[in-house]
């Protein structure tokens, strides 16, 4: 093909020194170009994704190179002997479109489609391929290079991580967890002694705060419209109460659990975690901006809260 018959995008996004002294250079538009070593343009592989795949990362294997990009693709590339082709596309990840596929993989592959691959990595063995997303998950597949294939699996290398900004974060008194919440619309409860995630509960909105019940089993979440009281059993978390708390962004437990102090804007109100009642006198005012965090004192006769704008309040109750 020559030169000037080939459209080349000017947006180059990632390139690899190929073991035969060539250059790959890929392209937002999707083109694979193959260049000499000096740099002098040699063509564009006829095996390249195009339709405006955005090549995002590349990495290099014994026998080719794999690339990555939009809808969580994968493409895995081989050199052959053919001198105008040069590499040919042998497996493209994942597959999809098997109907065995288990419901778990087809919700993870739901989520991972709709991302970009960020980076890709391969083992020393050339056995299991790592890559990153651009909603902050670390993600790996085994794959087989020496009889390419579609039916590799994606799985998580730890555990799937929060896609957005965590807003809220406790740790429980009693046992070995962490409660977080998220604009990801999720509440994750971790054990940070086996480092798993134990719980992830999905909401229709943003979860602002989180507080964790000393006993371990029960958490309280702040929505916009509402606060909710929840139950933690081994895999879920189920709802037992509201209250009227508009956009609570931040909770604390009492140190003995029968309390709660629930912050909205620059105003506090103390519960009792087994009534649900707040009587005129647990509420508190005084600070002029946001109440940024709440720290109860050890014999839960009061607390201390602070401001986004500095002030730092005693309370008595």
């Amino acid at each position: 093909m020559a030169k000037k018959d080939v459209k080349i995008s000017t947006h180059y996004t990632c390139h690899a020194w190929m073991p035969d002294e060539k250059i790959i250079v890929c392209t937002d538009i999707g083109e694979i170009m193959l260049l000499e070593s000096s740099g002098e343009f040699k063509t564009v592989l006829a095996d390249s994704p195009g339709d405006d795949f955005y090549i995002e990362s590349i990495v290099t294997h014994a026998k080719g190179f794999i690339i990555a990009g939009i809808n969580g693709i994968i493409m895995i590339y081989e050199k052959i002997e053919d001198l105008k082709l040069h590499y040919r596309n042998s497996a493209t990840l994942p597959n999809a479109s098997d109907s065995k596929i288990e419901r778990e993989f087809s919700n993870l592959l739901s989520g991972i489609m709709a991302t970009k691959i960020k980076s890709l990595a391969l083992s020393m063995n050339e056995d299991t391929l790592f890559f990153t997303t651009d909603n902050q998950q670390l993600m790996k597949c085994q794959v087989q290079l020496e009889r390419p294939s579609d039916d590799a699996r994606y799985e998580y290398v730890i555990f799937p991580f929060h896609i957005r900004n965590i807003l809220g974060m406790d740790t429980c008194i009693k046992k070995k967890q962490v409660a977080t919440c998220s604009y990801d619309k999720t509440v994750r409860v971790w054990n940070y002694e086996h480092q798993t995630l134990e719980i992830c509960e999905v909401f229709t909105e943003e979860a602002y705060s989180v507080a964790f019940h000393p006993s371990g089993f029960h958490i309280l979440v702040g929505f916009s419209d509402k606060l909710r009281m929840m139950n933690v059993f081994q895999k879920s978390l189920k709802r037992f109460g509201d209250l009227p708390i508009k956009s609570c962004r931040e909770i604390q437990f009492s140190h003995g659990g029968h309390l709660f102090a629930a912050a909205t804007a620059n105003h506090i109100q103390v519960y009792s975690f087994y009534t649900a009642e707040s009587p005129p006198e647990f509420q508190f005012k005084g600070h002029q901006g946001r109440v940024k965090s709440i720290a109860w004192l050890e014999d839960d006769s009061g607390f201390i809260s602070c401001g986004w704008n500095g002030d730092v309040i005693f309370f008595k109750l």
